[in-house]
């Protein structure tokens, strides 16, 4: 259980990442559109594979939290 709880930490610090980086983009790009979407479609197969990478590690951080939550259930009972 440690090591689930230590896992859904980790997951959790990398989505946090995540979204700081698009927030520190997104501001960076706030006054500059055409330099955004130049970018945007220039990175198209790059940002498409971040979305499902960031996606995948969302499901597998719910995954995670549910596995935890079935173990403290299963250690109620042996209790």
């Amino acid at each position: 259980m440690q090591y689930a709880q230590e896992f859904a930490k980790d997951y959790t610090l990398y989505l946090q990442s995540v979204e700081f980086t698009k927030k520190t983009e997104r501001e960076f790009y706030k006054n500059n559109k055409i330099l955004f979407l130049l970018n945007k479609i220039l990175n198209l197969p790059t940002n498409t594979l971040k979305f499902i990478k960031v996606s995948k590690s969302k499901f597998i951080l719910k995954k995670c939290l549910n596995e935890i939550e079935v173990i403290k259930k299963e250690l109620k009972n042996y209790e």
